[in-house]
C-alpha cells in the first residue's frame, strides 16, 4: 500500500501524485487502491463537514490527470454518501474514508428502475432466520477488490413489487465477481460484473426499504461528481489542445479555443450547482452531467487532432486521454438513458 501523506496535501500536490501513476494505472500495471488510500491517509475522501463543492474539486482534480481514478474515486465517494445517508449501522464509515475499505457502487439498476426503463435485477427471498438471501446478477460495477463494500438495489416481497438498497461485501459467501476482462483506459478499476448466489443478508445490511427517495436523495451527488471527472478530462484536454495549436497546428487553434470555452462554461455550470445542489431541478442536472460528458469527449478529439501522430501511440497521455473520453457515453446513466429522461421531462 501507499505511504501516507506526511501533510495534506493542496491541489497541485494531489494532480502531481496521480500524474505519475497514470500511466501505470491505464496499463493495468497498477491499480486504483493506492490512490483512495493515499487521498484517505490525507483525510482528502471526506473530510468533516466537507460536501459536494470539495468532492467535485478533488475528482475534477484527479480527473485532469488520470480519468480511471477519478472514477474510482466517484465510487467511493457515493458509496460514503449512501452510508451516510442511511446512518451506517455496521460502523463502515471510518474504514472508507480513511481509504482502508473499497466502496464499490452498483447503483444504475435502481436509476434505470426509477426511471421505468427496467426492474432491478437482483431478487430478495425471506430467510428462515428473519434475514433475506439475495440472487441475480451486478452487471457492471467498478472498485470490485477483495473485501469492498457494495451498494447495490434489490427487488423485495413474492412479487418482486416492493425494492430495496443493501450493502454486501465482495468475500462474503455466494458472490462470484467475474474474471475482469480488458478494457479501455480502465484496467485499474477493478470493473467487472457479479452473480449473486444464495448470499445471505441481515437487517444491518439493508440501507433503505425507500427505493424512489434513496435515488431522490443521492441523485445529485450521483450526477454532479460524474461530471465533475467528465470536466476534469474536458479541462486538461482543451488547455493541452490551446498549448499545442501553433505552427503547422494554427488553423485548429480557433477550434481549441472554442472547446475550451465551452469546458469553461460547463466547469462554471458544474460548480455552481455543487454549492447549490437543491437549486437545480431534475432535468438540469440530467443537462449538466449530458453537457460535461459532451464536452470532453469533444476536447479529448480536439486534442488528438491537434497533436497528430504523437498523440496516436498508444502510451502517450493523449491517446490514454482518448480512451477515457470514449467511455463517458456508456458510463451509467449512459447518453441514451439521460436523453430518454430528459426527453420526459418537457
Amino acid at each position: 500500500m501507499t505511504t501516507a501523506p506526511a501533510v495534506v496535501p493542496q491541489r497541485a500536490d494531489v494532480a502531481a501524485w496521480f500524474g505519475e501513476r497514470a500511466a501505470a494505472v491505464d496499463a493495468g500495471a497498477a491499480d486504483v487502491r493506492d490512490g483512495l488510500a493515499w487521498l484517505g491517509a490525507a483525510d482528502l475522501l471526506a473530510p468533516a463537514g466537507s460536501g459536494l463543492p470539495h468532492a467535485v474539486s478533488l475528482v475534477e482534480t484527479v480527473a485532469g490527470e488520470c480519468m480511471a481514478s477519478a472514477f474510482s474515486l466517484w465510487a467511493q465517494r457515493m458509496v460514503l454518501e449512501y452510508l451516510d445517508l442511511s446512518g451506517d449501522r455496521r460502523g463502515d464509515l471510518d474504514e472508507l474514508r480513511a481509504g482502508r475499505r473499497v466502496g464499490a457502487t452498483a447503483m444504475a439498476p435502481a436509476l434505470r428502475d426509477v426511471a421505468g426503463l427496467e426492474p432491478v435485477p437482483v431478487v430478495a427471498t425471506p430467510a428462515g432466520d428473519g434475514g433475506l438471501v439475495l440472487d441475480g446478477p451486478i452487471r457492471w460495477a467498478s472498485n470490485l477488490f477483495p473485501g469492498a463494500t457494495v451498494v447495490l438495489p434489490v427487488r423485495l416481497g413474492p412479487e418482486g413489487e416492493r425494492r430495496a438498497i443493501m450493502r454486501i461485501e465482495t468475500d462474503r459467501p455466494g458472490v462470484h465477481v467475474a474474471p475482469r476482462p480488458e478494457l479501455l483506459a480502465l484496467n485499474g478499476t477493478g470493473s467487472s460484473s457479479v452473480t449473486l448466489e444464495g448470499v445471505r443478508v441481515g437487517e444491518a445490511d439493508v440501507l433503505s426499504t425507500d427505493l424512489r427517495g434513496f435515488v431522490d436523495a443521492v441523485r445529485p451527488a450521483f450526477l454532479l461528481v460524474q461530471a465533475a471527472f467528465c470536466v476534469g478530462l474536458a479541462g486538461r484536454s482543451a488547455a493541452e489542445a490551446r498549448a499545442r495549436a501553433t505552427g503547422q497546428n494554427a488553423e485548429l487553434a480557433g477550434d481549441a479555443e472554442a472547446v475550451a470555452a465551452r469546458a469553461a462554461e460547463v466547469h462554471d455550470r458544474l460548480h455552481a450547482a455543487a454549492e447549490s445542489p437543491a437549486a437545480l431541478g431534475p432535468a438540469d442536472l440530467l443537462r449538466l452531467r449530458l453537457d460535461a460528458a459532451h464536452v470532453a469527449t469533444e476536447a479529448t478529439r480536439t486534442e488528438a487532432a491537434v497533436r497528430g501522430g504523437a498523440g496516436y501511440l498508444a502510451t502517450s497521455p493523449v491517446a490514454r486521454r482518448l480512451r477515457e473520453g470514449a467511455f463517458l457515453p456508456i458510463q451509467s446513466p449512459t447518453e441514451g438513458h439521460l436523453r430518454w429522461e430528459l426527453s420526459r421531462c418537457g
